[in-house]
């Protein structure tokens, strides 16, 4: 259960909705694009917007045996805050740029501290800001043209490639005209069976640009193995810019599992 509300904190930013969303269709590619114009562009095409609230589903298993939680439902302001919880509120996850957070009142457990378990899970290191930018299919780590270089430039996407970043090497598929992330691939130079994947599809929600779907695989050693976990998130029921507060108290008498 300690993995599985983690996860579910991972899935905040990304957001679907129903009722208000189009096809989002790709453009055509500028061969000579330089890299600097292009990082830029994808920089501009973050989502501007301050609160999100609504629902989250959420699939996760491995080698393609896959199972669901109940939807739960959160909040988030950009920058500020994550929050999360369950039916009944037998289990909440709260966010925050310092630090991370969850009860489960069925386990009578807790958890308050660093990013380590949500790192874990994703298989390379992140904070609050790389977590959001992950989540809303923007670069991940600060990028600038010392360290990224673009490497191929195909029918469908930009490819770039950052080097030297914590010991990683991430290669990013930024799509023409939106000029956001279409996939990446994450893997550790120390053992290079250690890699994360995430695809994305994306939508309009109010002239605002989300992620539709985000699915992450992702590998790690573990005891010697290589232990392979599958992610797939979505998001509906999405209002924007609405007024939002995040209830969260650890109950007394729940044991810490740090």
């Amino acid at each position: 259960m300690r993995k599985i509300v983690f996860l579910v904190a991972l899935g905040l930013l990304t957001f679907a909705c129903k009722s208000k969303k189009s096809t989002v269709s790709a453009g055509e590619v500028d061969r000579k694009m330089k890299v600097g114009t292009l990082i830029q562009h994808h920089s501009n095409a973050f989502p501007k917007f301050v609160t999100v609230n609504g629902s989250i589903s959420l699939a996760h298993g491995s080698e393609g045996n896959m199972s669901s939680l109940p939807a739960l439902s959160f909040r988030m302001q950009k920058d500020k805050a994550i929050w999360f919880s369950a039916p009944l509120g037998v289990a909440k996850v709260f966010v925050t740029p310092e630090k991370a957070s969850y009860y489960n009142r069925l386990e009578n457990t807790h958890f308050d501290g660093d990013f380590s378990n949500i790192s874990d899970l994703l298989g390379f290191e992140v904070n609050f800001e790389n977590l959001q930018r992950l989540l809303l299919g923007q670069y991940i780590y600060d990028q600038d043209t010392s360290n990224t270089k673009i490497i191929l430039i195909d029918s469908q996407n930009y490819i770039l490639q950052s080097e030297n970043i914590n010991t990683l090497k991430t290669i990013y598929g930024i799509t023409p005209k939106t000029y956001r992330i279409g996939f990446l691939e994450i893997t550790n130079t120390e053992n290079p069976k250690e890699k994360s994947e995430v695809t994305y599809t994306y939508q309009k929600v109010d002239n605002v640009l989300f992620p539709d779907t985000i699915k992450i695989n992702v590998q790690r050693m573990v005891d010697g193995e290589l232990q392979k976990t599958e992610i797939e998130l979505s998001f509906k029921s999405i209002r924007l810019n609405e007024k939002v507060n995040f209830p969260f108290k650890i109950p007394s008498g729940t044991k810490s599992i740090l």
